[in-house]
């Protein structure tokens, strides 16, 4: 599957993964421990509810605000001598990040973690191109030694467990195996220092830009970030275009609810804060910020959908989905797994291009439940279910199937004849299921009675 896109045939995808891992599947993901966590942090704050509401209108508040707040942070960002590009789309990002590496001499780019990059497949554009996209987070890193996209948000490498790691590092990096978590940490360490070291130009991703001051806020719980934006000469900023928040406050409450829904801590390690520039004998003494759309502000004028901007990419959701559970993240292709992605893929893309994906829930509403900003994934799936079926080719089998059911169900005398029908169908099938294609696949069919609860009624009444 292309880099960055969304299969149209999730179920099939999500099958054949399955297939893959035999029986019983040896299937590591398992992000509950995540998701347990986060409640005891929840737990500590007796007014977590209403802190969790109101970082929800906060983050609505800016979204019902974007272009007011962007013309802040373009001031602030003018006065400190940042450079702002608007890149509509993909491509044009991926150009204007290409010709920055270019004209500063470079032929590497050393990233700290960006779902965006992932989104407009940076990694294998500037390959392409000839410059060698280096990623530091080490769970990032991990995975491009694999040519592989992360499975997970804020956990990239969850599908892994140490002992993948090892034997990659032996055969990426050299050395004898180990699958010491300490050890393998140093191993990954001492092959990226000279990266680090020698770095022209370096890439963050932007959580949150905050209007009132002008900062690039990145959250990490690893080094990594912040020597990615202090030791080049050169830094770049890529954020989307929904990532803004008003004030810093606000960023102080979304940063912790970040660290509690995505991992269980109380805040992570870094809260990297890159103002512009800096005036002094150390840090970057070029700044750029790439604002990426990419759909974003159509997305933010559909009024079914564009509270799915509010995501502040936790990860929480995937850790409480049990269908996320069960086959990961790399079925869901494109770039964000797990309930977001089964919602902010297709609102992003259009239905058409990832049909499957709302179907892939099963409604349950733990998503909605464990959302740190309240944003109501399961009504959304639901209105692109019913997106997708009318963008549909003309004729839709399931359509006239549906049509059918509603008839039958509309009467009493139709209902009462099909029932009669389907009892004498499954004479037909004497010992088994009666066959239901898609359903009997995977569960057992119902079985009719012999004779219904309404004739069994009737003779009793007589």
């Amino acid at each position: 599957m292309p880099h960055g896109t969304a299969p149209k045939q999730l179920k099939d995808e999500i099958d054949a993964g399955l297939q893959s891992r035999g029986e019983p599947p040896p299937f590591k993901t398992n992000t509950r421990k995540a998701a347990n966590a986060r409640d005891g942090r929840a737990g500590e704050w007796p007014d977590f509810e209403r802190r969790r509401a109101h970082a929800a209108a906060r983050r609505q508040y800016a979204l019902d605000h974007l272009d007011e707040l962007h013309e802040r942070l373009r001031e602030h960002w003018r006065r400190r001598g940042v450079i702002v590009h608007h890149a509509p789309n993909s491509a044009i990002a991926n150009d204007i990040i290409l010709g920055i590496v270019r004209d500063r001499g470079a032929r590497t780019l050393l990233k700290g973690k960006s779902m965006l990059s992932e989104e407009i497949g940076l990694n294998d554009y500037l390959a392409r191109h000839g410059v060698e996209p280096v990623e530091t987070d080490l769970g990032e890193y991990i995975v491009q030694l694999r040519g592989e996209t992360p499975s997970h948000i804020t956990m990239p490498g969850m599908h892994l467990d140490r002992t993948d790691v090892g034997r990659l590092f032996s055969e990426k990096l050299g050395g004898e195996y180990t699958d010491d978590p300490p050890a393998l940490t140093r191993i990954a360490r001492r092959a990226l220092r000279e990266k680090f070291l020698t770095a022209k130009v370096g890439m963050v991703g932007v959580n949150f830009a905050v209007a009132g001051t002008g900062h690039l806020a990145t959250v990490t719980n690893e080094g990594n970030g912040r020597l990615v934006s202090t030791l080049p000469d050169t830094v770049i900023g890529l954020m989307g275009y929904e990532r803004v928040t008003e004030s810093l406050a606000d960023l102080a409450l979304l940063w912790q609810l970040l660290a509690r829904s995505a991992t269980g801590q109380r805040a992570t390690v870094y809260l990297n804060m890159l103002h512009g520039p800096s005036p002094g004998p150390s840090g970057p003494r070029e700044v750029h910020v790439v604002i990426v759309d990419n759909g974003r502000r159509r997305l933010n004028d559909d009024p079914e959908l564009r509270e799915v901007l509010r995501c502040i990419r936790c990860g929480a959701c995937l850790n409480a989905c049990p269908v996320y559970q069960q086959v990961g993240g790399h079925p869901y292709g494109g770039t964000y797994p797990g309930p977001i992605g089964i919602v902010l893929t297709p609102a992003l893309k259009g239905a058409g291009h990832a049909p499957d994906h709302p179907f892939a829930s099963s409604l349950c509403g733990a998503c909605e439940e464990i959302c740190p900003v309240s944003i109501p994934l399961p009504e959304m799936m639901l209105k692109l279910r019913a997106r997708s079926v009318d963008e549909r080719a003309k004729p839709d089998p399931e359509r006239a199937v549906w049509r059918v059911f509603r008839e039958v169900m509309g009467s009493r005398r139709r209902y009462e004849l099909a029932a009669k029908l389907a009892r004498g169908a499954q004479a037909l099938w004497p010992g088994r299921e009666m066959p239901i294609p898609g359903w009997t696949d995977h569960r057992d069919a119902p079985r009719f009675a012999k004779k219904p609860f309404r004739d069994l009624f009737h003779e009793d009444e007589r």
